[in-house]
């Protein structure tokens, strides 16, 4: 319902077309002497009256052109724009996404044989993968740092010193324990190539040499993650940390020889004082 005051009317519709419409008819005009005056496309106008938004362009442009509508009719445009936008909001087609099922095709779909001897294939490339690592590195925790054969190195004094007098090592007590304190593989064989022990050895867990054995070796990447203990005796480090040693003796008797070498003190290479502890000075000869 639409009452008429000072030549105007004042639209009761709730929607902004709805008000639009009252005006204008109450004015005398039609849609084309709208048209006329706006420039806006009859189309659009008949469509925003008639609220539907599914003609319309984009919110932007659509809002203009209910604030310019507005103002050609006398009402306030930029409230008018802003209650249309809000039902555009409202009024906007929501997209809803349905997940299409599609049968499977049985031409494709393996069979479970098939699956099983595919699984069953996985797993023996799997299992044959873990061997040659194990056999072609010394350590799979650091595969890459296996890249050059290093001998062990046994303490030595500067040879430029005055050596200390050799001491010799105690003699052979006690049973050879190594225990890994981070995981580590090694090999323990002996010299005709009878192998003691291969594998991974796990953080804490230890192997004990046979008393039996006759020469013991050691071959692996990471000395530095072995504790070696002889009886009550802790052994220095086999090797450079992360590098590759080999042949190293497990023998009692060796590795107390190493804990003995590495024990020793080191002599500072300088020459000796004069009496006195003069500074020595050369003679220059005087020209004649």
């Amino acid at each position: 319902m639409n009452e008429i005051r000072n030549g105007f009317a004042e639209a009761t519709s709730t929607t902004v077309g709805g008000q639009l419409r009252a005006a204008r008819e109450a004015q005398g005009l039609s849609l084309g002497d709208i048209a006329g005056r706006t420039r806006i496309p009859t189309r659009h106008l008949a469509a925003i009256e008639n609220d539907d938004h599914s003609e319309l362009p984009a919110a932007t442009y659509s809002s203009g052109f209910v604030k310019t509508y507005a103002r050609l009719l006398g009402l306030d445009g930029s409230t008018l724009s802003q209650q249309f936008r809000v039902q555009l909001s409202e009024t906007a087609p929501r997209t809803i996404q349905q997940e299409v099922y599609r049968p499977a095709d049985p031409a494709r779909t393996p069979t479970r044989g098939i699956a099983w001897a595919s699984l069953f294939a996985v797993a023996i490339l799997v299992l044959g993968f873990l061997y040659w690592r194990g056999t072609h590195s010394e350590d799979p925790v650091i595969l890459a740092a296996a890249t050059s054969d290093v001998a062990p190195i046994a303490a030595s004094a500067n040879p430029s010193a005055n050596p200390a007098a050799p001491v010799a090592p105690p003699a052979e007590s006690g049973t050879t324990v190594l225990t890994a304190e981070s995981p580590v593989w090694l090999r323990i064989s002996e010299p005709g190539g009878a192998k003691l022990f291969e594998g991974l050895l796990d953080t804490g867990k230890s192997f004990t040499i046979p008393a039996n054995a006759a020469d013991p070796r050691l071959l692996t990447s990471r000395p530095n993650a072995l504790k070696v203990t002889v009886g009550n005796t802790v052994i220095p480090p086999l090797g450079p940390p992360e590098q590759r040693v080999r042949d190293v003796s497990l023998k009692p008797a060796a590795l107390l020889g190493r804990a003995s070498a590495a024990s020793q003190p080191t002599i500072p290479d300088t020459a000796p004082l004069p009496a006195g502890g003069a500074t020595p000075v050369t003679a220059q000869a005087s020209p004649n």
